[in-house]
């Protein structure tokens, strides 16, 4: 990876395709302002001043093309993504749709989680990687 890109952190998906994830991530996280920031055969970073992280993609050894993603296997669950407003997870669920994202769950108030908001959006990537997209007011 080159070093030039920063010091953040990062999440690093495996993909079954490659150039067929990097389409797609390339445009849904693009939404959120996310960019490709390193790219070569085998792995793609993407990133976003408005994130403390770079999401990342490694294209998956072609052995386990068949296997399916399941949150709830040890292991990732799903990749939650902060935004700044309500409206932002609204008009980001429009784009889910017009795009025929595979949407969970609709946007949402989660009042289960303590906050005084926690709104948020569930989507799957061509993988059936589980993704969210939220916003938080905490009570202060």
């Amino acid at each position: 990876m080159n070093s030039g890109m920063g010091k953040k952190g990062h999440i690093v998906v495996t993909v079954k395709d490659l150039e067929k994830s990097y389409s797609w991530y390339s445009e849904v996280l693009g939404f959120l302002g996310f960019k490709t920031v390193y790219r070569d055969e085998k792995q793609i970073y993407f990133g976003a001043e408005s994130f403390s992280m770079y999401v990342a993609i490694f294209q998956g050894n072609k052995e386990f093309d068949e296997d399916t993603f399941n949150r709830y296997r040890i292991g990732l669950h799903h990749i939650a993504l902060a935004v700044e407003d309500k409206k932002t997870v609204d008009m980001f669920y429009e784009f889910l749709v017009e795009k025929k994202v595979t949407v969970t769950e609709m946007p949402k108030h989660y009042p289960e989680y303590d906050d005084e908001i926690y709104y948020a959006v569930f989507f799957n990537d061509p993988n059936g990687l589980r993704l969210e997209v939220f916003y938080e007011k905490n009570q202060d």
